[in-house]
């Protein structure tokens, strides 16, 4: 694929990744669910072209969110994790090729960013946690808890578009931008 077309798909993928991040101005509930679909994204730049590709786009898509997004709290949720995470566990999934390790070691680097997330949501952005505060620690151990689930069905999610992508649009992306 020229460098022009592999620019062009990145670019295709970077709008259309900010384009579902803007979703949240729609719906306080897509502050946690368009972070994970815009980094689902990124499946087509790692099949079609590449680790480095898939990274520039990932960093161009956490830019503009962090910039032109209100909820600031999606963006760091996608800059801290669902942005990367494709890049990063297709990377687990060929070097360990046991498949516990591999999803025990994604699930360990879900939670330590979704703490260094929380973290900066409230120490740079001043997003107020008080409601998991003021429930105690039961509520927010009832987070973390529910933010695993999401990140298991998440994992299984990507895993299955993966597959999915390899059977039915493996080498067509290529071939489109040949022409």
């Amino acid at each position: 694929m020229r460098e022009s077309s592999k620019a062009a798909l990145g670019g295709i993928v970077a709008a259309l990744s900010v384009c579902i991040m803007l979703a949240t101005y729609i719906s306080p509930l897509l502050v946690y669910t368009a972070p994970p679909f815009a980094g689902l994204l990124l499946i087509f730049i790692l099949k079609e072209i590449g680790y480095s590709w898939a990274f520039g786009t990932y960093a161009a898509v956490s830019l503009l969110s962090v910039f032109i997004i209100a909820d600031k709290e999606s963006a760091v949720f996608f800059t801290f994790f669902f942005g990367y995470y494709p890049i990063l566990r297709t990377f687990l999934c060929e070097k360990i090729r046991i498949k516990p390790i591999s999803f025990l070691t994604a699930l360990f680097v879900f939670n330590v960013s979704l703490y260094i997330s929380v973290w900066f949501c409230t120490e740079f952005f001043g997003v107020d946690y008080s409601e998991f505060t003021d429930g105690g620690r039961a509520m927010m151990l009832l987070f973390v808890l529910l933010m695993n689930i999401v990140f298991v069905a998440y994992d299984y999610l990507f895993l299955k578009l993966s597959v999915l992508y390899d059977k039915m649009l493996s080498g067509k992306v290529k071939k489109f931008f040949r022409h």
